[in-house]
């Protein structure tokens, strides 16, 4: 029987979508429109009502899904998955439930970089196991096949990667992968020297795994395959993969339940691990925090426990920025400014939400506007889910006066450094 950590990776290449987990005030004020800022953001363009999905939420998905890839975001709902042009909003394609499928219940938090995503929709008795492949460019199921977990599906979690999908049903069930063009399925361990029980997580390009018996990490590519690299000295449990390129994982001690957490930097050629231990205010991150996110140079936005937020430098295990509010996601990084994009109650009215510009190097935090729509309505904060792409926030939430979901493109011209 094995025992697993599921944990979700938040980032590939420059887009980001996070959940905001802002408090919503929306019941005191502007509940009626006709309320705009001075600020307000331009609307580069907004879709029709969409369909509200009766897919729930756990601690390791979240849902509706959504990927932002080749120029067309996607958006998962109750009657399967869409996908608009970025550019102009128009919808492009949709794709139905695979024939014996139900709703869709859970998605790949991203698509993989050559275009194809993974879904999982409903098998019938509350079972999130019937896996398709989705071609983002033409809007197709590549194949789909329905899983069989051994012991009922409970937070179902997959990553879709350049060579594999990779699937776990349950905290139970043992991973399972499959070829992401044909469906053919693979057995990720087939070369790994791992013979007692284990804990494992994993993400679209690599699986973690402990094995109880011993004092090490097996790391296994799941998209070119190989035994694995073995990290000697490593007691404690890892918890999530921050990024797959470079690799880099969150550990536990395994001194204690109260320890402060660990990260592990691999280096380029995933041979070799440095470690880096978390102290100060760095130990008190939450790493499974859906608002979180990480960068392409090692900093890493996330939920303190006091409930701030901060930035790590994985390569220090330092705080490099900290900052209050509650109502603080991680939406996107900027490559050229080289900032943070952030999402965060604004102080004129709660219940609006401001697009803001991190410099983590030197703290300084510049606003963008505020993302209210031309007739005064806005979507409210909670449950939002937010994407950028360079001059755009994308924002997927359910309208204030009326609840109703829809996808709003804000223009965004971040303030000059």
């Amino acid at each position: 029987m094995i025992a697993c950590v599921l944990g979700l990776a938040l980032i590939a290449g420059g887009a980001v979508f996070a959940l905001n987990l802002a408090s919503d005030d929306s019941g005191s004020g502007g509940a009626d429109g006709g309320d705009v800022p001075s600020s307000a953001l331009d609307v580069a363009w907004k879709s029709d009502v969409l369909p509200r999905s009766t897919a729930s939420s756990t601690t390791t998905v979240s849902w509706p899904g959504r990927w932002n890839a080749q120029s067309t975001l996607v958006y998962g709902d109750e009657h399967g998955v869409r996908g608009y042009d970025i550019g102009s909003g128009e919808e492009k394609w949709k794709v139905e439930p695979p024939k014996g499928a139900g709703e869709p219940c859970a998605m790949s938090p991203e698509a993989s970089s050559n275009g194809v995503g993974a879904v999982l929709f409903d098998a019938g008795g509350d079972e999130c196991a019937y896996l398709a492949a989705v071609d983002i460019d033409a809007g197709s199921v590549l194949w789909s096949k329905k899983l069989s977990p051994e012991y009922g599906e409970n937070g179902a979690q997959v990553y879709a990667g350049t060579e594999h999908i990779t699937v776990g049903l349950n905290t139970i069930d043992p991973v399972q992968m499959f070829d992401v063009q044909t469906g053919a399925s693979a057995d990720p361990f087939a070369d790994a020297e791992i013979d007692c029980k284990y804990n494992y997580i994993f993400s679209a390009q690599h699986i973690v795994a402990k094995p109880e018996c011993r004092d090490e990490l097996v790391v296994l590519d799941t998209q070119y395959g190989g035994p694995g690299v073995t990290v000697s000295g490593q007691q404690g449990k890892p918890l999530k993969v921050l990024s797959d390129h470079p690799l880099t994982v969150a550990v536990d001690s395994g001194e204690s339940e109260s320890s402060s957490p660990r990260v592990l930097n691999f280096a380029k050629d995933g041979e070799t691990a440095k470690s880096v231990d978390l102290t100060g205010k760095a130990a008190d991150i939450v790493f499974r925090d859906k608002g979180n996110g990480i960068t392409g140079n090692g900093l890493y936005f996330g939920k303190l426990r006091d409930g701030d937020n901060a930035v790590l430098d994985l390569q220090s295990g330092k705080v490099v920025w900290e900052g209050g509010g509650t109502g603080t996601a991680f939406i996107g990084y900027d490559d050229a400014s080289k900032r943070m994009v952030l999402a965060e109650d604004d102080p004129e009215k709660g219940y609006w939400t401001r697009v803001g510009a991190l410099d983590p190097k030197t703290g300084k935090l510049e606003y963008a506007g505020t993302m209210v729509m031309p007739d005064g309505t806005y979507l409210s904060g909670v449950g939002a889910l937010y994407g950028y792409t360079t001059g755009k926030v994308l924002a997927i939430g359910g309208r204030n006066s009326d609840n109703k979901r829809m996808v709003v493109a804000y223009s965004v011209d971040l303030p000059e450094k």
